[in-house]
């Protein structure tokens, strides 16, 4: 059987995903009314075990008062070559807030997936895309995620409006996605489809980086 392969020059816009809903938790609106930006480490998701998922990095996310959002994320380690979905994440009133480790892991495969990371960082409130849509629905957008370069490091900014990540700017969880666990270069086949989509690699989805105010 042929392995079908994802990689960032042929890339398909993939089926959306995810639910949004408001998050909420306490902050004490630093620096000032005015321009409030928070600053968080991103810290790896997965067992030290698993193949290339040992990334790190860290993110801004800026309320401006024209009322747009700006996001800066930096990493280090991840698949290089390769575009990586990014998201800000967010609970409902009443759960708690915060990033999945090994410990999330419920199935046992050895792997933390979207679904077993949900319960801790909650629905997506905005997709992190490099230009168009940044609501859920554009989850799965690979071809408009930004790409790392040849040494795994990751660098995107953007402003933008979204009214849902604008509300929650100060509550988020910063969520990055895609480990090429056999190192191939491409997101393949090899270890199965994602769990949210059998038009998409489990590569593609997997989470890799986690961090934001729980944190």
């Amino acid at each position: 059987m042929r392995t079908r392969t994802i990689t960032a020059a042929a890339v398909a816009a993939l089926a959306p995903l995810g639910v949004a809903g408001p998050a909420v938790a306490g902050h004490d609106g630093n620096p000032s009314a005015r321009v409030a930006a928070y600053s968080y480490g991103l810290d790896a998701v997965q067992f030290p075990a698993v193949p290339n998922s040992q990334a790190s990095g860290r993110t801004t996310v800026t309320a401006l008062p024209n009322g747009k959002v700006q996001v800066r994320v930096e990493a280090w380690g991840v698949a290089p070559g390769l575009p990586h979905a990014m998201h800000l994440h967010g609970v409902e009133e009443g759960q708690d807030l915060g990033c999945p480790g090994p410990a999330a892991d419920a199935d046992g495969d050895g792997l933390v997936n979207v679904v077993e990371g949900v319960p801790f960082y909650g629905g997506i409130l905005a997709s992190l895309t490099t230009n168009g849509d940044t609501t859920a629905a554009s989850a799965l957008a690979l071809d408009r995620y930004a790409v790392a370069d040849a040494d795994g490091y990751l660098s995107y900014a953007r402003t933008f409006d979204n009214d849902t990540a604008l509300a929650n700017a100060d509550t988020v969880q910063v969520v990055v996605h895609g480990i090429d666990l056999n190192g191939n270069g491409a997101y393949d086949f090899e270890a199965g489809p994602s769990e949210l989509t059998p038009a998409a690699p489990l590569e593609a989805t997997l989470p890799v980086l986690c961090g934001g105010i729980a944190n």
